[in-house]
């Protein structure tokens, strides 16, 4: 009979499966297999929206950099450019909309608004402990 259809690989898992194979003690995996996942990587890349590249930026590159560096100072600098409205710049709303943060329901902590990449837009509490997670009602519009 027919067989469940394989779970597609998300973007983050070609980033793990890329970081993975390029600690690789197997020359031939560490080049041949990081060059096809990376070639993956970048078609996957190349559908999503500049608000999902920022979150990766945010989740997946700026921990990596030490916060004396420019390079994490360019790094926030592109992620908020990334998250910008769909004008291409801030407006004044934009503002204003980032600094009202939701409160975690759970905790009382703020709530970051996180642009899903294989996901819908959620808020998510800063507070580890607490992983708080609700959709965004814009999505549950969809």
């Amino acid at each position: 009979m027919g067989q469940a259809p394989e779970p597609e690989i998300t973007v983050c898992d070609l980033i793990e499966i890329q970081r993975m194979l390029a600690d690789s003690e197997n020359a031939f995996e560490r080049l041949v297999g990081t060059l096809f996942v990376a070639g993956t990587l970048d078609i996957r890349l190349a559908k999503l929206t500049d608000r999902q590249i920022g979150q990766l930026m945010f989740e997946h590159f700026r921990n990596h950099l030490g916060i004396l560096l420019p390079e994490t100072t360019i790094c926030e600098h592109t992620t908020r450019r990334l998250f910008r409205s769909a004008g291409g710049s801030l407006t004044t709303e934009d503002i204003k909309k980032e600094r009202q943060r939701t409160a975690c329901p759970s905790c009382g902590s703020e709530m970051l608004h996180q642009y899903g990449i294989d996901e819908p837009d959620f808020l998510e509490c800063v507070v580890l402990k607490c992983r708080h997670k609700e959709l965004l009602k814009e999505n549950l519009n969809k």
